[in-house]
Parts: C-alpha cells; structure tokens; sequence
C-alpha cells in the first residue's frame, strides 16, 4: 500500500542568534492521530494537545531533525507542533515519521 502525501507542511528551525523560527523544509505529509490527545490544566482552565504523526518522504538533510529535536519545530494549518520522536525505520531511508505535539 503506496502512502498518499498530500498535507503540506513547514519544518522550522529556530534560528540561534535571533532567537526565531525560519523554514527550513516545505513539504507533503501523510498525517495521522497518534493516540488520545492530552488534557491538562493551565491557570484553571482545561487545555488539550494534540498529538499527530507525520510522515513524509526521507531526504538526506531530514537526519539533523533525528540529533537535534528542539531544534526543529512542525507548522501545520497554522498551529505550531514540538518535534517529540524521530523515526527512520531500520534506517532504511525510505520515509521518515515525526511525532509531533501542539503548543
């Protein structure tokens, strides 16, 4: 089964000296729900995060993300996602999925 990747996507990298995100890579994504979203409470009010797999075609350059995750962020429709878990299976260099979770 052939993956469709038809989300696009910005992966941003935050930018050392001026402290601020800049694309990096614009992509197509399969996305998909990871498990339940997270609920918590903030200052008395109930917030949920969501949590959402990408997975997108692997390029060579994709490899600094998997040594470096706080360096990388996800933009999806607007809302931003923390890079969580990397992950290139077996190393086979074929695709490339990212767990990422809102803010």
């Amino acid at each position: 089964m052939s993956r469709t990747y038809d989300r696009p996507i910005s992966i941003q990298r935050i930018n050392e000296t001026t402290e601020t995100w800049e694309d990096a890579y614009k992509v197509h994504a399969s996305i998909n729900k990871t498990k339940a979203d997270n609920q918590y409470l903030d200052a008395g009010s109930i917030r949920s995060k969501k949590n959402l797999t990408f997975e997108i075609r692997y390029f060579s350059d994709l490899e600094d993300i998997s040594f470096n995750l706080q360096a990388y962020r996800i933009i999806y429709q607007g809302v931003p996602f923390s890079i969580e878990d990397y992950d290139d299976y077996m190393l086979q260099h074929r695709s490339v999925k990212i767990l990422g979770v809102s803010y």
